[in-house]
């Protein structure tokens, strides 16, 4: 078993009844059955004479009377072991016999003293059990009665009755005056009474009726409870006014960064306003966190982007200042891009990168959709959780790689978004003879193609957008099918034209429509057709003889503005229009020019001979375009100072929530992530707060219970909150002493929080939604805070009046006494707390032995536990351990274990530890450094590898009870629900033994035991043993089963093991 340690620590039961106690102490003996054998035993050695001469020891005379077997019978303790209780039996059927064989001559035989020593002898020969000897001591009353009634006792014997009887009532007497002395110096010198009741205290929650403005409840305002133990109506009061605030907290969050190895994991978000005690978790926990989604959210109509193959480039203009803190190469994957379409967000791949452009650095984000991809589409509130009259693209960190540590030191001044779309095959498109489908081919200058022809085109989507540049891409079709046969063609059309016409000759001006007026582009004219080989520029040309292309390369980069209507129809004050005109040459491509020459030449035919006979113009060509598409790009800048003039507009996404959204407006610069005072925060959000100025809260606080048995609250470890409130547009300090009530002490107990805000919350505090927000930055050890099970508003407290200590059940206030209206509901959802019943003269009695016993001087270890179980009744057990220090006085630590909060690890809050140590401190001298703490729990892994035998049918039921037997022996407290043992060390051979002696195993190949913190400590080389690695440590074990297969063949094989050659 294992090995404990001598010095055990002290419980509350021992505590109780193991002191000496001063009331009812009796200073003499007054029962005269415990006097007579005392009596009798001092005349032992006493002689007596009688007048006849006869003589003999003076015991002789009554020693063998019934009445004193029937005493000896009487005083008879049932723990003297077997042997020795059967010998007295034999002496007493001795002594009763000579007292028969004795008196039955001379005196009356049927003498009730005859009668009941025959009783007795027949009893004890019968049966000489225990049960016989309790039988005989319950009847001592009846036997004594018949023995005193039978008028035949001998005189001296009735004499020395009488005289230890009367003895008996002086020493009563005595004893009774001597039991006031105590009690005198109890009252009158340690003024030490009985105390009182303590009236029971609880909350309840007033949850004031809707649109009810805030109220206030009066000092002894009084609630029923039902009815005391007297009968009457139990009734608990306010204690002071209490204001009712129509505020509700409606959400709380932990905002968290989650590192690890010295690196951002991510961003996480823990909603922490659980109704339920069982799923409070610790506070910062990733295991009930998500990923928050930190960033922005850009609204433009540059993501409009209805169709074709769509590049997108967002950048961000670095200030020079942090230019610095960037990165040589940013991660992959540190940012995930959204676009907003009609199913929701949808993530988009993207390149990010870092540029130089202008002498300033951009961070860069690059997407890319094809013709089959996604259709940005607006923000609507049911889908997006916003409404957005444009797309929208959010940008949000990553979790991993999280950039939060270096994005949150860059900053940038501007913000430019460029789109390069191709492959547009649906717009508008006009010439002389109106609007064309271009799903086919067509004649884009009409049928005549004169100069001055003209076609345009529109597109709704390229009305929204600053352009650069817009291409119209297409086919020619009924082109001659060389450059030399079209400069053939048209050579007959020199002299109408009065200039050699060839493929150059064609020209087109190019112009796009702004506010009614139409504005030249850059490059006045422009080739219509492209020669085969070579460009203007001598390079070998990127399009073929047949490859159409229009180029409108815009002078301005303004806003168009956007028109609802559907189709894109053209109009003189409707922006997004580009026209093509035909300037050269002076003939077009000549239909007028061949009805001419076509009617010359058959003039002239017809008058002149033969021989001169011209030959007919070739009919001119007349184009047509096919598989037409339109390209552009677009491009707008915008500074943050300047964004009210832009139509791009960029909002934060911050920790308030996901749909809530903030705009940037008229900032110099701005951080790209926004930093947090402290990598942990709390969030509160508050609905119905307009008009208050005072936030008042009740923390409910809890142990968590996810690992709390390994992450055990400690003292002396610090945590501080830093308090924020959001005033709309960004987060405003709280002064210290704004904060008027704290009661946490940092969120170590439950308690009140009350905060007076700077100026009374208005509809700009507010987001959408109608909540306020307050922020609490958390710093310091949060190790020994606690989770938070509820948050309070409106949370009372009322104490009992005419109570008796006892706690009041939950839900047991539900009302008033008399109706009000502005109260909807009360509800009392914990039992009642600190009150205590009138103190018993045995609470009394045990605190009184208590002091005088340690004088109230902390010396030795009894005297350290003993204090604190006198002063916190809700400590179940303490063990007070010194613990040597180098060159240094022991430390005394106090190691703790109370139900009242834990009734599985019996731990303790951290603020109860901190309040055992201010109190015990005032008893122990100045130089002893003294701890209050919980006890530690270690983990050990305890892998054990087994063969069952073939005959075992059912595997798992071995396996629970392998378990059950490794659990038995490390740690019994846990299945017995008992309170563990300190210092205990245990032997490696006694539980591989206890394990290898299970009647199901065939062979235990091997058990492994793991400390989680420490290695395997040997404490004797050959008797291995291991232990916690501190005094206050409690091993918790983790026991791993893993049964192998008893034909296990050359694979698994191992020398001594399981080998096995078949």
């Amino acid at each position: 078993m294992a090995t404990p340690y001598r010095l055990s620590g002290l419980l509350r039961p021992t505590y109780e009844t193991s002191s000496p106690r001063l009331d009812n102490f009796p200073a003499l003996e007054s029962d005269w059955r415990e006097l007579l054998p005392r009596l009798a035993e001092a005349s032992n050695g006493i002689r007596y004479r009688n007048d006849d001469g006869k003589e003999g020891m003076l015991i002789s005379l009554w020693a063998d009377h019934v009445l004193t077997v029937l005493v000896d019978i009487a005083r008879q303790q049932p723990s003297t072991d077997t042997q020795s209780l059967l010998d007295e039996v034999k002496k007493w059927i001795a002594r009763l016999n000579r007292y028969i064989d004795r008196n039955w001559k001379t005196i009356n035989n049927a003498s009730s003293s005859i009668q009941v020593a025959r009783q007795l002898k027949d009893l004890l020969e019968k049966s000489r059990t225990l049960h016989t000897i309790r039988s005989i001591q319950e009847h001592f009353d009846y036997y004594l009665a018949q023995i005193e009634n039978d008028g035949n006792m001998d005189g001296a014997l009735s004499l020395l009755l009488t005289y230890l009887r009367n003895y008996g009532g002086i020493t009563q007497t005595f004893n009774r005056r001597f039991a006031t002395l105590p009690e005198l110096y109890l009252r009158d010198i340690l003024h030490a009474i009985p105390l009182g009741t303590v009236q029971d205290n609880t909350y309840i929650i007033v949850t004031p009726a809707e649109n009810t403005a805030g109220f206030t409840l009066p000092a002894q305002q009084a609630f029923p409870a039902g009815q005391n133990t007297a009968g009457e109506d139990l009734l608990y009061q306010t204690v002071r006014n209490e204001y009712i605030t129509p505020m509700q907290c409606a959400e709380a969050n932990a905002i968290f960064i989650e590192r690890g190895d010295g690196k951002d994991i991510s961003i996480r978000k823990q909603a922490i306003c659980n109704p339920d005690i069982s799923t409070a978790q610790a506070l910062f926990s990733d295991k009930c966190s998500k990923t928050l989604p930190l960033g922005w959210i850009v609204e433009s109509p540059m993501f409009v982007l209805g169709e074709g193959e769509r590049k997108v480039n967002i950048d961000f203009r670095i200030t020079a200042g942090t230019v610095s803190d960037l990165l040589p190469s940013i991660p992959d994957k540190s940012f995930t891009l959204q676009f907003s379409n009609a199913e929701g967000w949808t993530e988009q791949s993207c390149t990010c990168k870092i540029k130089m452009e202008d002498n300033h650095h951009w961070l860069c984000f690059e997407i890319t959709i094809p013709g089959d991809g996604i259709l940005p589409a607006p923000c609507t509130e049911d889908t997006h959780g916003v409404t957005t009259e444009h797309p929208s693209l959010r940008i949000l960190a990553s979790k991993t790689p999280c950039p939060y540590d270096w994005a949150t030191k860059l900053k940038f001044d501007a913000v430019k978004i460029e789109t390069n779309v191709s492959a547009i095959h649906n717009f508008t498109f006009y010439n002389e003879l109106g609007q064309v489908d271009t799903s086919q081919p067509f004649q884009p200058f009409g049928l005549q193609s004169e100069k001055g022809a003209w076609f345009l085109f529109g597109n709704e989507e390229m009305g929204l957008k600053p352009l650069k540049e817009v291409r119209l891409k297409g086919k020619w079709k009924k082109l001659p099918e060389t450059e030399a046969e079209f400069n053939k063609l048209y050579k007959s059309y020199t002299a109408a034209a009065g200039q050699v016409i060839d493929i150059n000759s064609f020209t087109i001006s190019t112009e796009w429509q702004q506010g009614g007026k139409w504005k030249s582009c850059q490059g006045i004219r422009q080739h219509l057709f492209t020669p085969d080989s070579i460009d203007t520029s001598g390079e070998k040309a990127d399009r073929s003889f047949n490859d159409a292309l229009v180029i409108f390369d815009l002078t301005e980069k303004k806003l168009l503005t956007r028109s609802e209507s559907v189709p894109y129809e053209y109009r003189r004050d409707r922006d997004g229009f580009f026209r093509a005109t035909l300037q050269a040459p002076s003939i077009g491509f000549g239909t007028d020019a061949y009805r001419t020459l076509f009617t010359e030449t058959m003039i002239h035919n017809s008058r002149c001979k033969k021989e001169d006979l011209k030959e007919l113009p070739p009919e001119p060509v007349a184009p047509q375009l096919a598989d037409v598409e339109l390209s552009y790009i677009a491009s707008e800048e915008t500074t943050l100072t300047d964004m009210a003039n832009s139509s791009i507009r960029l909002s934060r996404i911050t920790a308030l929530s996901e749909q809530e959204v903030f705009p940037v407006n008229d900032v110099k610069e701005h951080p790209f992530l926004p930093a947090f005072a402290a990598d942990n925060q709390l969030y509160f959000a508050f609905l119905r707060a307009k008009g208050e100025q005072t936030v008042r809260m009740y923390l409910d606080m809890v142990l968590p219970k996810e690992n709390k048995s390994f992450n055990s609250p400690q003292p002396g470890k610090a945590t501080k909150l830093t308090w924020e409130f959001w005033n709309g547009n960004v987060w405003s300090p709280i002064a210290t002493d704004a904060i008027r009530v704290e009661e946490t002490q940092g969120l170590t107990q439950s308690g009140f929080i009350e905060i007076r805000l700077p100026e009374k919350i208005k509809d700009s505090h507010t987001d959408k939604q109608g909540r306020a927000w307050l922020r609490a930055t958390v710093t310091g050890d949060l190790s020994s805070s606690l989770a938070i099970r509820h948050i309070r508003t409106n949370y009372i407290r009322l104490t009992a009046q005419n109570g008796d200590g006892s706690p009041l059940p939950a839900e047991t206030i539900q009302g008033t006494i008399e109706p009000d209206e502005r109260i909807e509901s009360i509800a009392q959802p914990l039992p009642g707390f600190g009150g205590r019943p009138a103190e018993t003269n045995n609470d009394v009695a045990i605190h009184q032995s208590s002091r005088i016993s340690n004088r109230h001087r902390a010396i030795t270890i009894k005297d350290y536990e003993r204090l604190v179980l006198e002063n916190f009744p809700e400590v179940d057990k303490v063990q007070c351990l010194s613990i040597p220090r180098e060159k240094k006085i022991s430390e005394i630590d106090l190691v703790v274990f109370s139900r009242t909060e834990d009734n599985r690890y019996f731990l303790s809050p951290a603020w109860k530890l901190a309040e055992i140590r201010r109190v015990i401190r005032q008893y122990t001298p100045s130089f002893v450094s003294l701890r209050v703490i919980n006890p530690v729990y270690e983990q050990v892994k305890v892998h054990c590898k087994a063969i069952l035998w073939d005959k075992v049918q059912d595997e798992g039921k071995t396996v629970r009870q392998l378990v059950v037997l490794a659990q038995n022996y490390l740690a019994p407290w846990y299945r017995k629900g008992e309170i563990p043992a300190l210092r205990q060390h245990f032997s490696y051979n006694e539980l591989h033994a206890r394990m290898a002696n299970h009647e199901d195993l065939m062979r235990l190949i091997a058990l492994n035991v793991k400390l989680e913190r420490t290695p395997f400590v040997i404490i004797d080389e050959k008797h291995p043993a291991f232990k916690g690695e501190h005094p206050w440590s409690v091993l918790h074990p983790k026991i791993t089963i893993e049964l192998l297969s008893p034909h296990g063949g050359i694979e698994n094989a191992e020398i001594g093991g399981n080998f096995i050659i078949r």
